[in-house]
């Protein structure tokens, strides 16, 4: 059975467009709302207030045959790699970054990031934030 894991790119800021951030980052939101905007559900139902500011977030879904993601991390964040102008403003004027790594409960995971890869989150002033599902999801 295949293993699936998310590799995703989520970003918070208190001012920025998301198509500003897709159009810097060449890379479409698969979710994202603009702060200001009406708060409602994943559904799409309204709730009360407004958004306090935008969220953005790309995913790259992976389909693994064993235990190995590392190497579909670090593809992910050498994409990223020529952005790093982007995420140094992103970060002076107030905003946030991670790169996600999601675990479905696919079964068994294992690896190991390489030093490099980690260097070039640090150097992207990207933080790395990981998600387990214990079951599994849909």
């Amino acid at each position: 059975m295949p293993r699936r894991i998310d590799i995703e790119l989520f970003i918070v800021h208190p001012t920025l467009e998301p198509t500003d951030i897709s159009t810097a980052l060449g890379l479409d939101a698969h979710f994202g709302h603009r702060v200001g905007e009406p708060r409602k559900t994943p559904k799409g139902t309204l709730l009360q207030g407004n958004y306090h500011d935008t969220r953005w977030r790309h995913c790259v879904r992976c389909s693994l045959v064993d235990q190995w993601y590392a190497a579909e991390v670090t593809r992910f964040v050498d994409r990223l790699e020529p952005h790093k102008t982007f995420f140094a403003d992103l970060k002076s004027t107030g905003g946030t970054a991670q790169v996600i790594i999601q675990f479905f409960g696919d079964g068994y995971l294992g690896d190991e990031l390489p030093v490099a890869t980690l260097a070039k989150l640090v150097d992207l002033e990207l933080a790395l934030a990981i998600e387990c599902f214990t079951d599994p999801q849909s």
